[in-house]
């Protein structure tokens, strides 16, 4: 388990400059974030990511996770994606066919996601001044993954 974990790390790593280049290139925002997400998808195996806005009314935790249930995924992980000053930019949200928890070197994975997530966020809003932006860590959803069924609307 330990060397599957460590490949998977070297993979991400491998594809980091490609998607390094993508960001210093200014490639779309939404291009860049599917490219973090099918890279990661991909080395963990069996799972979805999605990136989510804190302006995005829209597409809440509650609804994405909803929708994820419709069709057997269970909720894995969701990591809140944070500037250098710690403000809520966004949050990686992962589901799975199967309930588990991520190992040890699939929450190192999803942690160097979320750290690309956020470069690619910030270079991408760098004339909106993203570190200004209104939200703060304090203000990220609750990313505990739950057990069992989800709450009816």
């Amino acid at each position: 388990m330990y060397r599957q974990e460590t490949r998977n790390a070297q993979t991400l790593l491998a594809g980091e400059g490609q998607l390094l280049e993508l960001i210093s290139e200014g490639a779309p925002l939404m291009q860049v974030l599917d490219r973090v997400c099918t890279a990661l998808d991909v080395q963990v195996g069996n799972v979805v990511s999605l990136v989510l806005f804190p302006e995005d009314k829209e597409h809440t935790r509650h609804t994405i996770a909803q929708r994820a249930a419709d069709f057997g995924l269970s909720p894995f992980s969701c990591k809140p994606i944070l500037s250098a000053r710690e403000r809520l930019l966004g949050t990686l949200e992962m589901y799975c066919c199967v309930s588990r928890q991520p190992t040890q070197g699939e929450e190192e994975l999803i942690e160097h996601a979320a750290n690309l997530a956020a470069l690619a966020i910030q270079h991408f809003n760098h004339d909106v001044e993203a570190e200004n932006l209104p939200w703060d860590w304090n203000e990220a959803p609750d990313c505990t993954p739950r057990e069992g069924p989800l709450p009816s609307n």
